[in-house]
């Protein structure tokens, strides 16, 4: 979209934008830890992909300049609205258009919500929002969401983008703790947005999209004494679904399967898919403690014959995740060594007019997507502040370990790499898969 509109990115750029919450999703993969009910409980994991949007953020005024009311009014709101997200597989959907048009808009205490579009195949279920108030500033609160009639469990995740200081876009994940039916009524309740209170509901008819290819392996392996299952792997146009199941007897106290266990998975080709998002529920049954845990990932690339799901647990601690860095002003290569986890080596540097980019190499046992999600990288300049674009944070691999990241032109070479040391994450015995 930027490159449409030199203008607006201009103004973009000008803006200050809190990149610093991508350090905390770093340090934390889990939004909300279990909450004390006596049979169910709900979780939301979250990864850099998946939020890296979210922080276009206009803190300016909410006066619109003649640049950005001219590009407000050429954003097309309805039938495309996934097409501009930073999401590779609600990307395909809008294009293959699989998407259902909604456009549907509540008003009430002087924010406007619009839900434009909303994508379910049976693998993910998406809402597409608009959110126009005076000034665009507040999250919406979790929805009451009705199917047939009854009230579901679930839980969310969102990402947003400012399009002007009173419009903002939101693409909210929601992940029920039961399958949906092929075609319902849904129902939407959001009872308020950020602190003002209100009434915004939506209704209308759900189908889904296209059939998914639904692999059900039944496969189980022991992780520190706990039981942990691969329910199912559901893959479609728009991601890759991971149900599973992890029973824990209440005397261990070596695996919390809600803070403690995540998955990779890798394709024959050992391709990394990009984790988007996860949730996950549990009860207590006879004494153990059952989680179901699901996760999305990124679409499998065509041609694919089998998947490893590599089961690992990062230990998070104080003190861990501390800031490493070196100057780029100095013969290159240079190191950073990020303790057990491996080493990063930059190894060129290009100061353009438009951005600066950086190359560098990842020597890790740990299997890295395509993005280096789990291992955030960034640039700062000479009095401190972020140099990574806000809409597109994110390093890229060129081939094997050698990744590319673009960052915001730097006035001077007095600047800094940065990285973290991470621990070395513990990966277990992984599940092997062979697709249908």
């Amino acid at each position: 979209m930027n490159k449409q509109f030199p203008e607006f990115n201009k103004e973009l750029e000008s803006i200050p934008v809190p990149v610093e919450k991508l350090d905390d999703i770093i340090q934390q993969t889990i939004h909300e830890h279990r909450r004390q009910k006596p049979r169910r409980k709900k979780i939301v994991l979250t990864t850099i992909g998946s939020v890296a949007a979210a922080f276009i953020l206009f803190l300016a005024s909410a006066t619109l300049s003649p640049t950005l009311a001219k590009v407000a009014s050429e954003i097309p709101l309805v039938g495309t609205f996934f097409n501009e997200t930073g999401d590779e597989g609600l990307q395909i959907a809008g294009r293959s258009g699989l998407t259902q048009v909604v456009n549907q808009t509540a008003k009430d205490n002087g924010v406007t919500l619009t839900m434009n579009e909303i994508f379910y195949d049976g693998t993910r279920l998406t809402f597409g929002i608009t959110h126009e108030s005076l000034i665009a500033i507040g999250d919406i609160e979790r929805p009451t969401i009705l199917v047939n009639g009854k009230e579901i469990n679930f839980s969310s995740g969102s990402t947003g983008t400012f399009i002007t200081p009173s419009k903002h876009e939101i693409v909210m994940d929601i992940n029920p703790t039961e399958e949906l039916p092929v075609e319902f009524d849904m129902k939407v309740i959001i009872d308020a947005v950020g602190l003002m209170p209100g009434n915004w509901e939506f209704e209308f008819p759900v189908k889904q999209s296209n059939e998914v290819t639904v692999i059900r392996p039944d496969l189980t392996n022991m992780i520190n004494d706990s039981e942990v299952k691969v329910e199912s792997v559901k893959i479609g146009p728009a991601g890759t679904d991971l149900a599973v199941q992890v029973k824990v007897e209440p005397s261990n106290t070596k695996l919390d399967p809600y803070m403690d266990l995540n998955f990779v998975i890798i394709d024959d080709q050992g391709r990394v898919l990009r984790s988007l998002n996860g949730s996950g529920h549990g009860e207590t049954i006879d004494g153990v403690e059952v989680a179901n845990l699901d996760y999305l990932y990124t679409p499998i690339k065509d041609g694919v014959k089998s998947l490893k799901i590599v089961p690992y647990k990062i230990s998070i601690e104080k003190g861990t995740f501390e800031e490493l860095s070196v100057p780029l002003n100095k013969t290159l290569p240079v190191e950073i060594n990020q303790g057990e986890a491996g080493k990063i080596t930059v190894t060129d540097v290009e100061f353009l007019d438009q951005k600066t980019v950086v190359y560098f190499t990842v020597e890790s046992e740990f299997p890295y997507d395509d993005n280096l999600t789990r291992n955030r990288t960034w640039l700062e300049s000479e009095d401190g502040k972020d140099l990574s674009f806000p809409e597109n944070p994110l390093a890229k691999r060129i081939e094997g370990h050698l990744f590319r990241q673009e960052f915001k032109a730097a006035k001077n070479t007095n600047v800094k790499f940065k990285a973290y040391e991470i621990p070395n994450p513990i990966m277990f015995q992984p599940f092997e898969i062979t697709l249908p």
